[in-house]
């Protein structure tokens, strides 16, 4: 993919299983909201989001997820107006993107995301926004597009076609909480299981794990 330089010591990359509710908006996982808070360094209702739901135009489940995630970043105080939805089409210029304080991936299908990530040369945008310290927030798809191969748990680490962003040194399984009979898998990266209520903090020095605890886990 398209290689940019980094200009500093990025730091504001959050990969989240489920954003930031437990699969129900009226379970805020208040770990992963005050980690946003401090990545974004501002109020919610002063930043803007560039909401990408590329993922989730598949199916309609999907999509209704999406609406979900959105509606649950107006639940945390992102206001109405100062969110932006875009669906990948090659239009938005790197110039426009660095307006946004927050580029927000939705969960869907990670190979279709990537496939038009690829074509319309977004990863440039991306890499421009992380590299500059704006946030990016990773939901299911989104999270797994910033491993370095989103085949990376199926046994094709190496191919190039389904290489993606990889600011992360690790290979990511999603849902793993509906995976009961899922083990860590023995890779040439960390093989990484995440929960609904977990989400990854990652820099340019490396990752942690973040865990909601203040909620019933099911």
């Amino acid at each position: 993919m398209t290689d940019t330089t980094v200009s500093s010591k990025w730091e504001n990359v959050l990969l989240t299983d489920s954003g930031f509710h437990y699969y129900s908006l009226d379970k805020p996982m208040f770990t992963l909201i005050n980690k946003f808070s401090k990545m974004l360094g501002k109020p919610f209702n002063e930043a803007t989001i560039l909401f990408i739901s590329t993922a989730a135009q598949t199916n309609d489940e999907s999509k209704e997820i999406a609406d979900m995630l959105k509606e649950g970043l107006f639940r945390i105080g992102i206001l109405r107006e100062n969110l932006t939805v875009h669906d990948i089409d090659g239009t938005l210029t790197e110039e426009e993107s660095m307006k946004f304080d927050v580029i927000y991936f939705t969960g869907g299908w990670d190979s279709y995301l990537l496939e038009r990530i690829k074509e319309t040369k977004f990863d440039a945008i991306i890499k421009k926004m992380v590299y500059s310290n704006k946030v990016y927030i990773g939901v299911s798809a989104g999270t797994i597009i910033a491993t370095p191969n989103i085949r990376g748990c199926f046994g094709t680490p190496d191919n190039e076609e389904t290489s993606s962003l990889g600011f992360i040194n690790a290979y990511i399984d999603v849902h793993c909480n509906h995976k009961l009979d899922m083990k860590p898998q023995e890779l040439p990266l960390p093989h990484i299981m995440l929960y609904g209520h977990q989400a990854l903090a990652v820099s340019w020095k490396g990752y942690e794990l973040i865990e909601e605890t203040n909620i019933p886990i099911k």
